[in-house]
């Protein structure tokens, strides 16, 4: 979800603290605290990419989304997940988070059910948006997936990624989010080769009546978080640096240069803001590329105590 505090009023920098710290005895020094509600930072499960901002030290948000599903690709069969988020505030601009496609089922060639491993994600955010200088907010997000309580079909080996996540108001009321970052694929040509590659996901929201937002989204290479599936369960001719070609059934999905691999999507989706707790949103996409799903549709809720 695009973020919502891009105003510092409500938070003191770390340098300023430290001058008001050292005040005289007899003043008071007060941090306003606003009650952690489900607008503000608000669902990152909602789009494509993640918003700059972070959870207070000591709050809570379950993020949840019971009904992904992508469809066919020329590398990837179709795929279901029951994707969840954990998230904890564990200092004001520090937020630990603990994602994961979780329940996943896989259609054929190479059918399989079973569970899609965690991913350790951390999001600090940086600082708040400076409109007189139209510098926009600006987060560091650093993650692993990892290989654990993953399933052997589900399980595309240890990747890190990091992202600059960014959130910037538009004119007339429209607020735009995105992503620049990297992420380590594995080399289609050499399943036993890891290669750094180029990541952007962005979205476009606007509030169309009082809790109710709708934008548009998209992703190049990757999404933030590892949404969309990599490994390549059909069968693929690979070709390794040295050596014979050869036939391999599983081989990660790595985005290059090349238009096979590259994944490009683009969709657009609506978020509901029930109350102060709940929201539900949902998201669909069409992909760009033969490699891309054809659709990705995902329905699903933010909750927070």
């Amino acid at each position: 979800m695009i973020g919502r505090n891009r105003s510092s009023s409500t938070r003191i920098p770390a340098w300023l603290a430290a001058i008001l710290l050292a005040a005289p005895p007899g003043y008071v020094i007060a941090e306003e605290k606003k009650p952690l509600d489900i607008r503000d930072p608000g669902a990152d499960l909602a789009n494509f990419p993640n918003s700059a901002f972070t959870l207070p030290r000591g709050g809570f948000y379950l993020e949840m989304a019971p009904a992904f599903f992508s469809t066919e690709s020329s590398r990837l069969s179709a795929q279901y997940n029951w994707e969840y988020m954990l998230r904890y505030g564990l200092f004001d601009a520090v937020e630990l988070r603990l994602y994961s496609q979780g329940f996943s089922v896989q259609g054929s060639p190479n059918s399989a059910t079973g569970f899609s491993p965690l991913t350790l994600d951390t999001k600090i955010h940086l600082w708040d948006e400076i409109e007189a200088y139209f510098l926009p907010a600006a987060g560091l997000e650093v993650m692993v997936q990892t290989t654990w309580l993953g399933s052997s079909a589900f399980d595309a080996g240890t990747e890190p990624s990091f992202s600059f996540n960014f959130d910037q108001g538009l004119p007339w009321d429209v607020d735009l989010e995105y992503n620049l970052g990297a992420a380590r694929f594995q080399d289609p040509d050499d399943p036993t080769d890891q290669v750094w590659d180029f990541t952007l996901s962005w979205a476009l929201q606007r509030d169309v009546v009082e809790d109710v937002a709708v934008f548009v989204n998209g992703y190049h290479n990757a999404s933030n978080l590892p949404r969309i599936g990599r490994l390549a369960d059909k069968y693929v001719r690979v070709c390794p640096h040295s050596g014979p070609c050869r036939t391999e059934e599983l081989v990660q999905q790595y985005a290059d240069d090349a238009a096979n691999y590259v994944q490009h999507m683009i969709g657009g989706g609506t978020l509901w803001t029930v109350d102060d707790h709940v929201a539900v949103f949902g998201n669909i996409g069409v992909g760009l590329t033969s490699s891309t799903p054809p659709v990705t549709a995902y329905f699903g809720f933010a909750w927070t105590p």
